[in-house]
């Protein structure tokens, strides 16, 4: 059974401004919202079209990342093997499709945060990262025994760390190695273990596409439109406040761009990349707009443009860190992270009025 917890997780000042713009009686507000029969369509391309085929998508991804490091730890090296660098790429790029989605499989039994411990500030899995490297068991390289340490060092930033920043030492590469194919192995039981939660009998598909009645979860067919809605604006608010500001700072002499994501690994701006094209994907397949059928072309218009503004902010011409060194660069980023922001209005007020739902929410209520 869903936990009652996660009804909680809905009960933010966007759900209470929804059904307030959705009542069919009562208190009905001068803006008719869609039908429940509208909403159920939008859940349903959303679930289909985008979630399901989403986690799918990492479950194969980390599956071929078990698969690379398996071969490479035959032969480990200080040096990342071509195919484990792709592997992973292929992996963040999938998980950026998906690290948004604070609902569903992800949110329970901490999968969310064993993925990928971001953000860290404290550097908590780099200082238990390091514990365990001095003095290594053996016992930790035996099959799901990383899943019961700490979530710190089970994701990806844990994995990215160990095949990126190898020792050159060859006894303690082979055991970088193999820890990190464990940590492979987690990574892709956790995807499976979402694919198979959305996908069962009463699962997390079932919940969301019929809402009401028993369904402690979705109580009607505004729920699943709110849990979309607030899937779009964490994924930028993430992009912005978890991504970005951490490594702007305050300032260009305050920069700190080693607090960005995957620097280690080079992958920053092809994750924030990736974010983007998450947005997007769900927006497009979702069908999000045909709620307001007498705006969806100036939102989408708006919404591009803006994104395509983004992308051109972030493409600097030099690799994370050397951008931050480089106050033109610097500028850029901060643009895109203003332009982040602009993103976020067009779902928050301009889509949110349009829509007949009232503003003034935060999409991380709960989380």
């Amino acid at each position: 059974m869903i936990a009652i917890t996660k009804r909680l997780l809905l009960l933010s000042p966007l759900l209470i401004a929804a059904k307030r713009a959705f009542a069919q009686s009562g208190d009905a507000p001068e803006r008719q919202g869609p039908s429940p029969e509208a909403l159920a369509i939008v859940a349903d391309k959303a679930i289909t079209g985008y979630f399901i085929p989403a986690y799918e998508r990492l479950q194969k991804a980390t599956a071929k990342l078990v698969a690379a490091m398996d071969l490479s730890c035959k032969s480990p090296s200080a040096t990342p093997d071509p195919a484990v660098r792709s592997a992973f790429e292929a992996v963040l790029q999938a998980w950026a499709g998906v690290d948004f989605l604070r609902f569903g499989p992800m949110a329970e039994k901490a999968r969310l945060e064993r993925f990928s411990f971001l953000p860290d500030p404290h550097g908590t899995g780099a200082r238990q990262l390091r514990q365990i490297l001095a003095q290594p068991d053996p016992s930790l390289l035996e099959p799901g025994a990383i899943a019961r340490k700490s979530a710190a060092v089970q994701g990806l930033p844990a994995f990215e760390a160990l095949v990126f920043g190898a020792s050159d030492d060859a006894e303690t590469a082979a055991y970088r190695c193999q820890l990190a194919l464990r940590i492979a192995e987690n990574l892709n039981t956790i995807a499976g273990e979402a694919v198979t939660e959305w996908t069962k009998p009463g699962g997390w598909r079932e919940q969301m596409l019929k809402p009401g009645g028993a369904n402690i979860v979705y109580r009607d067919a505004t729920e699943p439109l709110v849990e979309i809605l607030k899937a779009v604006v964490t994924g930028l608010q993430q992009m912005r406040d978890q991504r970005l500001l951490p490594a702007l700072g305050k300032s260009f002499a305050t920069a700190k761009p080693n607090r960005g994501a995957f620097v280690r690994s080079g992958e920053s701006f092809a994750y924030l990349n990736a974010s983007m094209d998450a947005i997007e994907a769900l927006v497009e397949r979702s069908d999000v707009f045909s709620l307001t059928p007498n705006d969806a072309a100036t939102l989408l218009a708006a919404t591009e443009a803006s994104s395509t503004e983004f992308r051109k902010a972030i493409n600097v011409g030099k690799p994370w860190n050397e951008a931050f060194a480089d106050p033109a660069a610097y500028d850029s980023l901060k643009h895109a992270f203003d332009v982040l922001k602009t993103i976020e209005d067009i779902f928050n007020f301009r889509f949110a009025e349009a829509a007949g739902i009232s503003p003034g929410f935060n999409a991380l209520d709960g989380d």
